[in-house]
């Protein structure tokens, strides 16, 4: 499988997702996404006037309701949604790192609310999705951002990196998603071994 590309992996992540049960799917995403959250909780910055939530209180949320437990999942989403926006606009690389990791978040937090989070207007924007679309599903959606986040790159479609591969490392994110394979596999072993 050393020979495999970027867009064999992600439909070979979706078929072993697809596998897993909705809840099962959803810890399995959670935790690929939980390593990058440390850099999200770092930022206090405030982005807007009054905002429902500091960024640090945005990410505890979404481990609470990752954990079970009751949250506003809508004000943890439009944090987490402005802090995507926000660091995205930047130059600087890092910030762009964080914003990926505050979009998989909240994407993912969308995935466990089964429903369109609420956000103030001008963070619906015109009704993009910020996570990437061009994975097979939502699941590996948020695993092809992850994939660039988790090698410490800014987001390329894996086909502008083929063609401009001098402005990114796709070596580098196909390890990673080589690795989230390996994560996934693990997890639905360990499900459906008790």
């Amino acid at each position: 499988m050393t020979d495999t590309t970027y867009d064999e992996w992600l439909a070979i992540i979706d078929e072993l997702a697809e596998r897993l049960d909705p809840r099962a799917r959803l810890a399995c995403l959670y935790g690929l996404i939980a390593p990058l959250l440390n850099r999200v909780e770092r930022e206090d910055e405030e982005l807007s006037d009054d905002p429902a939530l500091s960024t640090p209180d945005a990410v505890r949320g979404l481990r609470k309701a990752a954990a079970g437990e009751q949250v506003d999942v809508d004000a943890v989403y439009e944090q987490l949604t402005e802090v995507g926006l926000c660091y995205s606009e930047d130059q600087d690389p890092d910030r762009h790192l964080v914003s990926q990791s505050a979009y998989a978040a909240a994407a993912w937090l969308q995935l466990l609310a089964g429903r369109k989070l609420r956000a103030t207007a001008y963070l619906e924007g015109d009704d993009e999705d910020p996570v990437p679309p061009f994975a097979p599903s939502a699941f590996t959606r948020i695993v092809d951002l992850l994939a660039w986040t988790r090698s410490d790159q800014v987001y390329f479609h894996w086909e502008d990196a083929i063609a401009y591969p001098e402005d990114c490392d796709l070596p580098a994110a196909i390890r990673e998603l080589r690795a989230m394979h390996v994560e996934i596999s693990g997890f639905g072993r360990e499900r459906y071994s008790m």
